[in-house]
């Protein structure tokens, strides 16, 4: 079941009914090139989404290791909403390839080479 969600085509179907319906009913003509542009900010935004729950899960399932993200971000008690938005940044900035090795972004202590700083770092090269 958890496959079906990995289906991009269903999405960018439903953009296309979107804007078929647009063309045909409000006779709003759009151009090709920008629905291309939308289908790769909405599969750029769905990628992201994916990444961002992917490193909170790791971190998650080896319980909040001292020298994780989470825990340097002050996430570990915190609401969904503020953990998804800040797993989202985080996603984001790595796939743009900002901030990395400060603070805000990855953990600090990467300086002494622990297991969860490897699994880490394996994660954010297999991201890009």
């Amino acid at each position: 079941k958890l496959f079906r969600l990995l289906r991009l085509s269903r999405v960018f179907r439903y953009i296309k009914m979107g804007v078929l319906y647009l063309e045909e009913k409000a006779h709003v003509r759009i151009s090709d090139g920008f629905t291309k542009l939308i289908k790769l900010g909405i599969g750029v935004l769905l990628i992201c989404h994916w990444i961002g729950s992917f490193n909170f899960m790791i971190c998650r399932l080896h319980e909040f290791p001292e020298d994780s993200w989470v825990v340097h971000s002050d996430l570990v008690g915190r609401d969904a909403s503020t953990q998804w938005s800040w797993s989202f940044f985080k996603a984001l900035a790595m796939m743009i390839m900002i901030g990395f090795e400060t603070p805000p972004f990855t953990n600090v202590s990467c300086d002494t080479r622990s297991d969860w700083c490897a699994i880490e770092n394996w994660i954010t090269l297999g991201c890009l």
